[in-house]
């Protein structure tokens, strides 16, 4: 399977998504340990999907998304 050289690779996607999350929520004015109380997430998990170090998963990224008021869409594109 041949890949396409301009394409992004898995760790470049997890940071990019990343740092759209926390983008939007500093855009926000809520601190990371606020925001993951808020959703029901831990705040080292937040910590690291903001960081790109781990990748997410659906469930967690729609909570994210509706956290935020915006659309899972509008964090990955």
């Amino acid at each position: 399977m041949r890949s396409y050289s301009g394409a992004m690779n898995t760790d470049q996607r997890r940071r990019r998504l990343g740092e759209r999350i926390r983008a939007e929520r500093e855009q926000q004015s809520i601190s990371q340990r606020s925001f993951a109380l808020m959703i029901g997430i831990s705040q080292p998990y937040l910590s690291a999907v903001e960081s790109g170090a781990i990748s997410i998963g659906y469930d967690n990224l729609c909570k994210i998304a509706d956290g935020l008021g915006v659309t899972v869409a509008e964090l990955v594109s």
